[in-house]
């Protein structure tokens, strides 16, 4: 009888990805800035703490949701992003981003 000698394949490497946040708040009230500190708190936490993502920034504004104009967290994550610096991006909703998705 022949000998079988099976050789498994070798796993596909896991590609970490390369993970960002954005958060914003609309005033600049005590409340609202203690809810951005927090949010920034939990998704530094997050990313850093998983295994298989790389920290590229948690980016943030005190702006309006209605106003694209002044968001100089989300212009800077953009352009991050469309150079292949973020491959991912997390939000704590859509609004965060923009009210009008449609016309972002």
């Amino acid at each position: 009888m022949k000998n079988v000698r099976i050789i498994p394949a070798l796993p596909k490497k896991n590609k970490k990805l390369k993970v960002a946040a954005y958060c914003r708040v609309s005033t600049s009230g005590p409340e609202q800035l203690r809810s951005l500190e927090i949010q920034i708190k939990t998704y530094t936490k997050m990313i850093k703490n998983h295994p298989y993502w790389i920290f590229a920034g948690v980016f943030y504004d005190i702006e309006s949701g209605l106003r694209r104009s002044g968001r100089t967290g989300l212009d800077k994550m953009l352009k991050k992003a469309a150079k292949g610096k973020i491959d991912y991006i997390l939000t704590k909703s859509i609004s965060r981003v923009s009210r009008d998705t449609l016309r972002f």
